[in-house]
């Protein structure tokens, strides 16, 4: 536990200096996390025995920061298509192809490459005057949500929420991160209007934390189950206590998608 808080708190710091500084510095840390998310989940199904491809996904990680330099948000979905091709052509090419080596080479793109995308975007103060402070909500409905969850589902929780997929997860602890997310989030977006940063409205805010506490949800048990098909306890080793970068970002990658599309639509 005692490493477990360690790596937390150098974890936090990371994250708190990456907002504070953002520019270039921000940049090649997205680009950095993106690269280490798709090896972790290539790799995951690689034990998994599947043969994922890899390069394309790999390739449009390194890309990722240039491509928004030169062309801005209008440069990632380019990006995304070309990498998903490149995917498909290099599976079906194969002397046996599968649809299931195709689907493991697809989901990385999906769930780390397209994030992280949304992620820099948001990081563009310029562009993006309120997405400093979304990526806050964001990371506070997760991080907050998985430790409400696993406090009070380790002592008041009775009833499995998924037996097959993450038998240790409970329906109560499941309700308790969603309440502690949400009342978390109402802090820190109070947190973030008296430190002069753009802010979505209140009612925003109350439904992004709701939606996006369940979409954490949904990200980490995604994230279990993936790792329960490949036989595997933890994406990586890269933060003691923890386990990989997929590890500790399973939930925020998923509340990310959602934050963004909702503030698409409404804010």
């Amino acid at each position: 536990m005692v490493q477990r808080i360690i790596t937390g708190v150098v974890g936090i710091s990371a994250l708190i200096a990456i907002l504070y500084v953002r520019g270039w510095v921000s940049s090649l840390a997205v680009t950095l996390i993106c690269l280490l998310g798709l090896y972790e989940e290539y790799q995951a199904f690689k034990t998994g025995g599947h043969r994922p491809a890899a390069w394309p996904g790999l390739c449009a990680a390194l890309l990722l920061w240039p491509a928004y330099a030169w062309k801005g948000p209008n440069g990632i979905l380019p990006l995304l298509v070309l990498a998903m091709l490149l995917t498909m052509l290099w599976i079906v090419r194969r002397k046996e192809p599968s649809w299931i080596d195709a689907a493991a080479s697809l989901y990385p793109l999906l769930t780390v490459f397209l994030p992280m995308s949304l992620f820099l975007i948001l990081l563009d103060g310029k562009r993006f005057p309120v997405g400093i402070t979304l990526v806050v909500l964001t990371f506070v409905i997760s991080f907050a949500g998985d430790i409400f969850a696993y406090f009070i589902g380790s002592f008041f929780g009775w009833h499995k929420l998924c037996p097959a997929v993450s038998p240790k997860k409970t329906v109560e602890g499941s309700i308790a991160g969603l309440v502690g997310g949400v009342l978390t989030c109402i802090a820190a977006f109070y947190l973030c209007a008296r430190g002069g940063l753009p802010t979505p409205g209140a009612i925003d805010v109350v439904v992004l934390a709701l939606i996006g506490g369940v979409a954490g949800q949904v990200g980490d048990l995604t994230a279990s189950l993936v790792k329960r098909h490949c036989g595997i306890k933890d994406f990586g080793s890269i933060f003691p206590g923890h386990g990989g970068i997929m590890d500790r970002m399973d939930s925020v990658l998923f509340t990310l998608v959602v934050v963004c599309a909702y503030c698409l639509l409404y804010v």
